[in-house]
């Protein structure tokens, strides 16, 4: 495939298979030309389902055998590191699923490694390409809601959508339960909707078995210009589907998410403003990872300037507070 991006593909799990590979088999101008994983096995099983020529144990080993210029990441959050630095030692681009890591500290590394690189590293937060996110971060830094007083993000998922076993289930492989696998989406949905402000103090509440990840959480945040966000995640809603939303109080209107919905006040009164949409709710999250990578492709052609994820490093190091709250049951100052 002349003049394509050159994709490959670390980890063979249920991130690769079911959202990934895919789509990425449908874009043009994209070749997966390459599938690493430990199990090779299993990686040889889903690279013939996907049509994919070359299966390696390793990133290194697969460099050997394959030119790429982009790796997609989808290894458990402990290995994270591991594999985001052997795509910027091959030289490649690297999208990793999210979280970008596990500590501040590992976070601050891999954007360092990145910079050197000078290749772009972003993490998949593919909620930030949903219309309705998009749109609501819009009249939050347009100014069109007044001041943010209050944000609530809420990503509650039923028993039967929770991870039933493997590395998700242990913190030492995952970083943590529900707060690090739904409150990480949940968290940087809320600061990017109003552009990172600085973090002041974090509380969090965890609920759970004690020898197990934590199976639902609930955090409160104070950050700069006396704004409050709250999260509230679970693995356990008793209910016939899954809650995800994101609501944001402001002096001068309000706005909520899944389905969207804008309101102002105006000189007559309270005003819906809602922008008209063609897209359906029930493609929301199909349609925000094509974006993604349409997004990610734009950097791997140069089509845009690379960006440092720096704010990912913001993010580590309020889920390390919010971690050091719930265990030590204390407010944490950042």
């Amino acid at each position: 495939m002349a003049n394509s991006v050159r994709v490959a593909v670390l980890g063979a799990g249920s991130a690769a298979q079911v959202v990934h590979l895919p789509i990425l088999k449908r874009l043009r101008d994209v070749e997966v030309v390459g599938l690493a994983d430990t199990h090779e096995e299993k990686a040889q099983t889903i690279a013939e389902r996907f049509e994919i020529s070359e299966v390696a144990e390793d990133l290194d080993s697969l460099a050997a055998q394959v030119e790429f210029d982009a790796v997609l990441v989808c290894v458990p959050n402990h290995v994270h590191e591991e594999g985001v630095t052997a795509a910027l030692r091959n030289g490649a681009h690297v999208l990793c699923e999210r979280p970008l890591t596990i500590s501040r500290d590992s976070a601050e590394r891999l954007v360092e490694a990145a910079d050197k690189a000078g290749r772009q590293l972003l993490v998949a937060n593919n909620h930030r390409f949903r219309y309705d996110v998009r749109a609501i971060r819009h009249f939050v830094t347009s100014g069109d809601l007044g001041s943010v007083q209050f944000i609530r993000s809420t990503w509650l998922n039923r028993r039967s959508a929770r991870p039933r076993h493997g590395w998700r289930r242990e913190r030492i492989h995952a970083g943590g339960g529900a707060l690090m696998d739904l409150g990480a989406q949940a968290l940087d949905m809320a600061l990017w909707t109003l552009d990172y402000p600085t973090v002041e103090r974090v509380r969090a509440r965890t609920w759970g078995r004690p020898d197990a990840a934590e199976t639902g959480a609930v955090v409160q945040l104070a950050v700069a210009d006396s704004v409050t966000i709250t999260a509230e995640v679970s693995w356990e809603l008793a209910d016939e589907r899954d809650h995800h939303e994101l609501y944001v109080l402001g002096s001068n209107g309000t706005a909520g998410s899944l389905p969207l919905r804008v309101t102002r006040r105006d000189v007559g009164g309270i005003v819906d403003v809602t922008p008209p949409t063609s897209r359906q709710a029930r493609t929301l999250y199909q349609d925000s990872y094509r974006q993604e990578w349409a997004e990610f492709l734009r950097f791997v052609r140069g089509e845009k300037p690379i960006e440092s994820p720096v704010d990912q490093v913001a993010l580590a190091a309020v889920l390390d507070a919010c971690y050091e709250s719930a265990d030590e049951d204390r407010e944490i100052e950042l």
